[in-house]
């Protein structure tokens, strides 16, 4: 696939919706609100459980995949904790960093992505990519924001049972492991399909609409954690996925797409909860997170697609 074809049968898609969602947010006061509770509530996990319930990937590859995620992010912090001392940035700010770097956004843009350009292990895997990473957001993720506040990292530990995405990974799991999975075509399973494929169009247009009402004030400050985001992940996600030795090289290209993905939604909202009245150098850690969110997501257009157009040219899987 060639840099035309990437962006046309992958990245374009995305593109459009998201576009569509941005100009709605921009001509209108439509409240994303409800719009993220139906994804978030509904339809991801509708989503969560039809894939993993019907999934191929066998579970040396999920465990592979498990470590990896972990190994990113981890991977990432380090990074971005090194990279941000060496800029002077602290406090807040280097939180917000650390944040950006470490999560990407595996599920607005990578799971439609994936999809789009592998089918249905691409929408597998990274199904699993995103439940992982939600685990690590809500403990590490937390722990993160809130250092250096009056904000324990167990009040937000009960997210992760609050969110019924987790609930709808374990039902599937136990789906699969007792022999439950209903056959092909079975009417239970396809409105689960259903009601899960309208998670993609709608995840596009909350991105959209997020983006356009994002305060792009900090964007001269957003360099550094763009450039980890956009240039370093995706490097680190090839380095893991060559170590983990991924057996299906569809899983192993979608481990690293969406690692290149970038910089999540998610963490703005921590963000917001634990370091929202600290201000450094006249930005908060609010405003300086939502403007890296807004610059890597549209200069990812370019890096995604080089990305894509390498990895189904087989350069290194």
């Amino acid at each position: 696939m060639g840099l035309t074809a990437a962006f046309t049968n992958a990245v374009g898609p995305i593109l459009a919706v998201s576009v569509v969602g941005y100009v709605l947010g921009r001509g209108t006061d439509v409240d994303v609100g409800p719009l993220n509770t139906a994804g978030l509530y509904v339809l991801v996990p509708a989503l969560a459980f039809h894939s993993i319930a019907t999934t191929s990937l066998g579970g040396g590859e999920v465990l592979k995949l498990g470590v990896g995620v972990v190994g990113y992010a981890l991977a990432m912090l380090g990074l971005a904790w090194a990279v941000g001392r060496l800029t002077g940035e602290s406090g807040p700010l280097l939180g917000a960093l650390m944040l950006a770097a470490a999560f990407p956004n595996s599920g607005f843009v990578g799971i439609p992505l994936s999809e789009f350009a592998f089918g249905e292990t691409g929408r597998a895997t990274a199904v699993l990519y995103l439940t992982i990473q939600n685990l690590l957001v809500y403990t590490l993720g937390v722990y993160v924001a809130s250092r250096g506040t009056d904000r324990g990292v167990r009040e937000a530990f009960g997210e992760i049972f609050r969110l019924p995405l987790l609930y709808a990974v374990l039902a599937a799991v136990v789906v699969r492991a007792m022999g439950w999975v209903p056959p092909a075509g079975n009417a239970a399973m396809e409105t689960v399909r259903l009601v899960g494929d309208a998670s993609i169009p709608v995840m596009l247009l909350i991105l959209g609409l997020q983006l356009a009402d994002t305060d792009v004030t900090a964007v001269t400050r957003s360099v550094t954690p763009s450039l980890l985001k956009l240039g370093a992940a995706p490097l680190v996600g090839v380095g893991l996925a060559l170590a983990l030795g991924f057996e299906d090289p569809t899983v192993a290209r979608v481990f690293v797409l969406e690692c290149a993905t970038p910089a999540a939604v998610i963490p703005l909202a921590l963000t917001i909860e634990y370091a929202d009245g600290a201000t450094v150098d006249g930005f908060t850690a609010p405003e300086y997170l939502s403007t890296v969110v807004f610059t890597t997501t549209v200069a990812s257009v370019a890096v995604l697609t080089l990305v894509l157009a390498g990895l189904e040219a087989g350069v290194v899987f």
